[in-house]
Parts: C-alpha cells; sequence; structure tokens
C-alpha cells in the first residue's frame, strides 16, 4: 500500500466533528419533530394552540409540565356553554374528550421527553434531525467487541448504559434545569470535540456520517 492510500485509509477511519451550525440545524429539526403530535393533539381537542412547548425541547421536564394542563383546558373548552342574556356558563363535569385527551396525553408527552432516548438506541445514533443533516451520534471510546458472547454481553451493556446517561441523565433531567443548555452550548463551541456536557457524561461525540 503506498503512502496516499494509508493517508486516505486512515482519514476515512477518524470520524470528522460535526460543524456546530449542522448540529444546531439537526437541534432545531428535532425540536419541531417532537411537537408535531403536540401540535397535533392541541388542534384536535381545542382548535388552537398557544403555549412556549417548541421552545423548551431542549429542556423536556419543562416542556412536559406546561402540557399537563392539557386535560383540564379541553375539559373546560368542551363544557362552556352559551346561555340566553348573551354570557357562558360551565358545567363542572369530566367530558369524554378530555379523558381521551388525558390518555393520549401521556403518550404524547413521553414522546416529547424521550423522542432522542428512542432514536439513539433504535435509529443507531440518528435522529430525524441528524439523518437529514448528516450527523450521527457515536461513542467516543466503545471498545473493540468481542468475540466470546458473554463479554459481548457486557461490552454491549456497558454501551448502552453510557448512551443511557446520554440520554436520560444528561438530555432529559440535567438540561430541565435551564441553565444547563446554554452551558452545553458554550461547551460544543469551545471544546476540542465540540462535546455538550450530555456528550462528556455519557462519553459520545456527533460526527459526520461517511
Amino acid at each position: 500500500m503506498d503512502e496516499e492510500s494509508m493517508l486516505k485509509e486512515m482519514n476515512q477511519a477518524v470520524p470528522l466533528k460535526a460543524p456546530v451550525l449542522k448540529r444546531i440545524a439537526a437541534f432545531l429539526i428535532d425540536a419541531v419533530v417532537a411537537f408535531i403530535p403536540v401540535l397535533v393533539m392541541y388542534l384536535a381537542f381545542t382548535g388552537s394552540y398557544v403555549g412556549w412547548t417548541p421552545i423548551w425541547y431542549e429542556s423536556p421536564a419543562i416542556a412536559a409540565v406546561s402540557m399537563i394542563d392539557l386535560p383540564e383546558e379541553v375539559n373546560e373548552k368542551l363544557n362552556t356553554f352559551d346561555n340566553e342574556d348573551g354570557g357562558t356558563y360551565q358545567e363542572y363535569n369530566v367530558s369524554f374528550g378530555a379523558s381521551v385527551c388525558r390518555f393520549l396525553s401521556v403518550f404524547v408527552i413521553v414522546f416529547y421527553v424521550f423522542y432522542s432516548t428512542f432514536c439513539a438506541y433504535i435509529f443507531d445514533g440518528k435522529t430525524v434531525g441528524k439523518k437529514i443533516m448528516g450527523l450521527r451520534m457515536i461513542l467516543r471510546d466503545p471498545g473493540e467487541e468481542p468475540e466470546e458472547e458473554e463479554k459481548k454481553k457486557e461490552w454491549q451493556k456497558k454501551n448502552d448504559m453510557n448512551i443511557f446517561k446520554r440520554e436520560v441523565l444528561g438530555k432529559v433531567l440535567l438540561n430541565s434545569i435551564p441553565i444547563f443548555p446554554v452551558i452545553s452550548f458554550f461547551t460544543m463551541l469551545f471544546t476540542k470535540d465540540r462535546l455538550t456536557l450530555h456528550d462528556m457524561i455519557g462519553k459520545t461525540i456527533v460526527v459526520r456520517e461517511k
């Protein structure tokens, strides 16, 4: 193998760090994707949407709290009636629509909060945003996959735990404290490998797809 071929092979083996602007674009796409079920449910049950849920994608627990009152809003809307003197009155009963909404809201909130987690496991480190922008989340040092079955299971369990730490402990819990997403943004800008706090927690890095 000549020197040029060796250099080319080495370059292909080294993951290319994701550009900051592409990571931001992927984040914005994912914020929209995660929000779509929320929007559909609001429009279906109330005919409108007023809220700040989309901008809280990076702090999912806050977004979840903002959605908790939706069944009550639906119940109020469906049980508000016009009276004869031109005013309105309410019947304080739990409507069927609010009951259905309460049931569906659980799934919508879980999807919104854990959207990135589901994608990390199911789509091999790629959310919709990352896929569109040609990016992927990988472990920084996954280690070599053992051939022995028992050791392979331990190796897989360890790597799955690191992804869990990144997605749940980092993105869901830590980022739900509003200051931490801001800190993550600056660590992404100024660390050598463009690591966010959740990348550091999970020992991951976001790279370009080859």
